[in-house]
């Protein structure tokens, strides 16, 4: 095995850990395991009868669902997978120093380290809606961190040759409007507010239904022990849903124009393809989750390809780097 192919390994992994953690989020089972690391005091998760009774009587305002706590815990332990691939990384690039840098695998190893951090803080804080957005953003970062580390490490990823029709920045700004957009996306989930628009293109029936943004701008006041199912009101999950619409709106527009300049070089045309496609899968699926109720599968694939499009960026703007 070379180098690279460890990093895209790596890379695929952290995009199975994305799409895992979207399910357990989405299925109901962020806080199948009240503690952390272990599960109700286990290293697994209870599952015989006496077990079960045990971590009842334990942790008494939990009571153990195994269908959730083996979804949570199953995250975890793929987590953990990636965590040792990520010091796998930095020790063949020390050992190599002479050869390879290990900086950049140095950085990711610490962004999966608070990653890993804001997973417990996820448990700890019982799901507070700007901890499980920003999990979700971390894991973001961790896949475009190895993304850029396995191109850089790739012999056929090398900077395109005409930078007449792309310049870097027009990549550089639609990758943070997009990472506005799931962060947006991730605030919805967090605040259980996919469902507070039901229908589209209207919310409810309006095209401007009553909201409150300043409650739905609140990332950090504290509503209760714990925040499953959401504590916003209405109108407050009503304006997160709306935002995240209206993001979506803009990001299209300028993903539209993007590709047209993309799909005008011969040599970014098929990245640009391949955004084109994602971006038309990742529209159909979010217009599925709120006419048909945020059906899990939908929901969760339209997570995993939020992911996928980020790679795409991250690829498109090693792409466009300048070079000496």
């Amino acid at each position: 095995m070379k180098y690279r192919h460890l990093a895209w390994f790596a890379a695929g992994l952290t995009l199975c850990v994305i799409i895992l953690g979207g399910y357990v989020r989405l299925s109901d089972a962020g806080l199948g395991c009240p503690d952390w690391p272990g599960c109700y005091g286990h290293l697994a998760w209870p599952n015989e009868a006496h077990e079960i009774e045990k971590a009842n009587a334990t942790f008494t305002e939990r009571a153990v669902e195994v269908g959730k706590a083996w979804r949570e815990m199953v995250h975890r332990y793929l987590a953990t997978i990636l965590g040792m691939v990520a010091i796998a990384l930095v020790v063949w690039a020390y050992r190599r120093r002479h050869l390879e840098s290990y900086t950049l695998p140095s950085i990711i190893l610490l962004v999966v380290i608070f990653q890993g951090m804001l997973g417990m803080w996820t448990v700890t804080w019982k799901l507070h809606p700007s901890i499980v957005m920003s999990h979700l953003i971390g894991g973001l970062t961790v896949l475009s961190l190895l993304v850029w580390l396995a191109c850089s490490r790739t012999p056929s990823m090398t900077p395109y040759r005409y930078a007449g029709h792309v310049k870097q920045w027009m990549v550089v700004v639609g990758t943070g409007l997009l990472m506005l957009q799931i962060a947006l996306g991730g605030w919805t989930s967090a605040n259980y507010a996919a469902l507070a628009c039901v229908g589209f293109p209207q919310c409810n029936g309006v095209w401007w239904p009553e909201m409150d943004f300043v409650q739905a701008l609140d990332i950090f006041k504290k509503y209760g022990p714990d925040y499953e199912f959401g504590v916003k009101d209405g109108p407050a999950r009503m304006a997160i849903q709306m935002m995240h619409r209206i993001g979506a709106v803009v990001v299209t527009l300028y993903f539209a124009w993007l590709i047209f300049k993309l799909t005008r070089n011969r040599e970014l045309m098929p990245l640009g393809l391949s955004l084109l496609l994602l971006l038309v899968i990742q529209i159909t699926l979010g217009i599925i989750n709120v006419t048909y109720s945020l059906p899990l599968l939908v929901a969760t694939l339209h997570n995993g390809v939020a992911a996928l499009l980020m790679a795409n960026m991250v690829m498109l703007l090693y792409k466009t780097r300048k070079t000496e």
